[in-house]
């Protein structure tokens, strides 16, 4: 009879212990999407200043679960070429964030040397500090309200293998939508 007991006692336990930890279907959802803002340029000129906008309305993701959203969360962002002219470079780089206003950096990211094909299959981490990570969580308060960000390309010295060139190029914000159930 202990055995039986003990048999049933251990039973009763683990289904005890299934059901209070288990999946539970209505947990929060996340879905990790990017941000992504591109940057287009050509010329012979020695400078590139290239903006380039992108707002959470046009996320499908964003879209598709507007009314759900509790929080939107900045977890990293990258710089990759997609495409250049060979030989492309220039001093200088400096990739800056703002706000929809226009006026209100978020970060601004510098670098002293560039050169563009670097960066075509290794992407450029973008660094933030914490107070810069702050202030992007920060605008994506009120997830229901769609937020827009401004971004500019700076590069000077530019130089090349030919007189002209081009630059098709990417910088992505990683960020996590928290879905209510």
């Amino acid at each position: 009879m202990k055995k039986f007991n003990k048999i049933i006692l251990s039973v009763f336990i683990f289904i005890t212990l299934l059901f209070n930890y288990s999946c539970d279907p209505f947990d929060d959802i996340f879905l990790t999407t990017p941000l992504k803002l591109e940057f287009n340029a050509s010329g012979s000129s020695s400078q590139i200043l290239v903006p380039a906008t992108v707002c959470l309305d046009s996320l499908e993701d964003y879209q598709d679960n507007k009314d759900n959203l509790e929080e939107i969360l900045y977890l990293s962002s990258a710089y990759i070429t997609l495409s250049a002219t060979t030989g492309l470079q220039g001093d200088n780089l400096v990739l800056t964030v703002y706000k929809e206003d226009l006026t209100t950096i978020l970060f601004q990211y510098t670098q002293g040397h560039f050169v563009a094909n670097d960066y075509k299959d290794h992407p450029l981490e973008l660094i933030l500090t914490e107070q810069e990570k702050a202030g992007i969580n920060n605008y994506l308060k009120n997830p229901q309200v769609s937020k827009c960000f401004y971004a500019t390309f700076e590069l000077s010295n530019v130089t090349s293998a030919s007189q002209n060139y081009f630059l098709n190029s990417r910088m992505e914000f990683l960020t996590k939508l928290k879905i209510k159930p």
